[in-house]
């Protein structure tokens, strides 16, 4: 794998942490897009692969949760989000 996807990642990861914790809809909805792009690169890495698999719909129940009861979908994309960062 490319050590620029990883870096790539690595950046998106963060991006969309900071919007989760700002409870930022609109920029975690691009983090989210982008994200779901940049994921068939790790096809080939199965754990990274399932790893964000599991952060996309993750930050996809965030995205569609009401901002006031959004707390529980926080923690859930913040654990998936160290997941990924720990597989890199």
């Amino acid at each position: 794998m490319a050590s620029t996807q990883r870096l790539l990642l690595q950046a998106l990861l963060v991006g969309l942490g900071d919007a989760v914790h700002r409870n930022d809809e609109s920029a975690a909805d691009r983090y989210h897009r982008r994200l779901r792009m940049i994921a068939r690169h790790f096809d080939t890495n199965p754990l990274i692969s399932d790893a964000l698999e599991h952060l996309l719909s993750a930050s996809g129940r965030w995205l569609a949760t009401k901002a006031a009861e959004r707390f529980e979908a926080d923690q859930q994309v913040l654990e998936h989000i160290q997941c990924v960062a720990d597989l890199l």
